[in-house]
Formats: structure tokens, C-alpha cells, sequence
């Protein structure tokens, strides 16, 4: 199973509606998880159809700002359990192999003083439910400043209330496949920024699920965001997976860690 994140910056144009439909066409996900879709519900319907899925669920974007999306196949057995606009939050049946397991799709708040509710809204997701759980988004923040090119540094309390929040909740990042950063942007002088906002995070007990699991980031020319494919293969084997390294920054000091049809 292939599943698809994308902060697509806007879906209200057949230039990046035609994008989407191209790496669906490649990849063949089964599951998409779209952000910053500023669309209304007619359109995504379009979108949804276009790209051949049966389901989805479209939390409708403010004015002109956010909007989410969740769509999968009609051989997918997802269960949406809460939705807002920073998260849609589902079940996901993985067969007799895998069995359930729990998926987040999350959108960090873009204003800085509003990321701490966003970090609120994790931590409680991490509490409904004690299966396999995988969080994947554009969290607009960064675990270091090696994440980050160009511009000046974050506050370093900042990063690391991203750092304690992954923590607390048992996650970690699976890592990647592909250029390092997943958004790029030059500013009005003319300066190049990169960073790293985009990943999946998982517990330990998702990992031992999809031992071969890889986060690939690709390339896109209709958002300076890169589209986020996860390959979720098959396992070869039941062996278990070394303890996963948990995450510590070198300077931090506190203790770690409406549906469509």
C-alpha cells in the first residue's frame, strides 16, 4: 500500500489538480492525505473523482486559508474518527497480516504564537487509541537547525516544543528517501529558504508493523512543497527491529520527550 501527503498550497487550478492526478497516476496510493487545499466542497468532489477514489472527507478552508482533505480507494477499509482544521484522524484495517492501525494526517498551525494548540492537538490524538499509530503532515516546524537553510535560525524553545511533543507522544521520525528539504521558497529580496516541515512520525509499534516502510520525497513543480510518498511493502520476515533511537537534541536540557461521497 502507497500513501500520498501533500501540501498542495491550493487546489483551485487544473495546473496542480492535473499534478495531483500525475503522481496518482505513477504511484498509485492508496491513500492521500491533502493540506492547504482552498477549495470548496464541489471542487474537491472534482479533485476526488478525477483521481479515481471512491471515498474521501473535505474540512473546508477558511476564506481563502487551509482546508483538508482525506482520500482513499474503494478496497480501503478507513474508519475517519475526528477531523478539524489541523488534523484528520482515522482507523486503517491492514487485513488479516496487519490489522488495524492508527493514522493521522496533520497540519501544524502556519502562526508561530498558535503552535502550541497544535501540539495540544497531538498529544491528544495519541491518547484514543493504544494501536500502531503513524502521524504524517507538514508540521510547520523543524526538530533542528540542520533542517533548515537560508534565513534566520529559530528560537531554540520553539524547536524544542516540537522535539518534547514527539516525545511524550512515543514517536519517532522514520527518516526518508530523496532531497533533504521538502519546502523551498525565495523570499521578496531574493533569498532561497529551505526547510524540512514535511515527514512521518511513528510509534516503536508501528515501525515493528512496517518494518520496510520508506518516506520518499519527490519533486513537483505546483507547490514549493514536495509531495510525500510512503511505501508501505510487504514484510519478508518476523524478526524483531532494534529499539528505535529516540530523538534528543544536543542543546536541549529538559526531560525528553463534511464527508464526501
Amino acid at each position: 500500500m502507497n500513501l500520498l501527503n501533500w501540501n498542495c498550497r491550493g487546489l483551485g487550478n487544473l495546473r496542480t489538480v492535473n499534478a495531483l492526478y500525475e503522481v496518482v497516476k505513477k504511484e498509485e496510493p492508496k491513500i492521500v492525505f491533502l493540506m492547504e487545499t482552498k477549495s470548496n466542497r464541489d471542487w474537491m468532489v472534482m479533485v476526488k473523482d478525477r483521481c479515481k477514489f471512491k471515498h474521501g472527507l473535505y474540512v473546508d478552508s477558511i476564506g481563502s486559508k487551509g482546508g483538508l482533505a482525506m482520500l482513499w480507494k474503494e478496497e480501503v477499509k478507513l474508519d475517519i474518527q475526528t477531523f478539524s482544521q489541523s488534523h484528520i484522524d482515522a482507523l486503517v484495517n491492514g487485513g488479516a497480516e496487519y490489522g488495524w492501525w492508527h493514522l493521522t494526517g496533520f497540519y501544524g498551525n502556519p502562526e508561530t504564537s498558535k503552535r502550541n494548540e497544535s501540539w495540544a492537538t497531538m498529544k491528544h490524538l495519541g491518547t484514543t487509541s493504544s494501536l500502531p499509530w503513524l502521524v504524517i503532515g507538514d508540521f510547520n516546524e523543524i526538530m533542528s537547525m540542520s533542517e533548515k537553510e537560508g534565513g534566520s535560525s529559530r528560537p531554540r524553545r520553539q524547536l524544542a516544543n516540537f522535539v518534547e511533543t514527539i516525545n511524550l507522544c512515543g514517536l519517532c521520525d522514520i527518516g526518508f528517501v530523496g532531497p533533504r528539504f521538502t519546502l523551498t521558497y525565495v523570499t521578496r529580496d531574493g533569498m532561497q529558504i529551505q526547510e524540512r516541515l514535511d515527514r512521518a512520525l511513528a510509534t516503536v509499534e508501528w515501525v515493528n508493523l512496517f518494518p520496510r516502510a520508506k518516506l520518499h520525497h519527490l519533486t513537483n513543480s505546483a507547490s514549493d512543497h514536495a509531495p510525500l510518498l510512503l511505501r508501505l511493502e510487504k514484510r519478508v520476515s518476523k524478526k524483531k527491529m532494534k529499539k528505535l533511537f529516540r530523538f534528543e537534541s544536543m542543546w536541549l536540557k529538559e526531560p525528553q520527550c463534511e464527508e464526501i461521497v
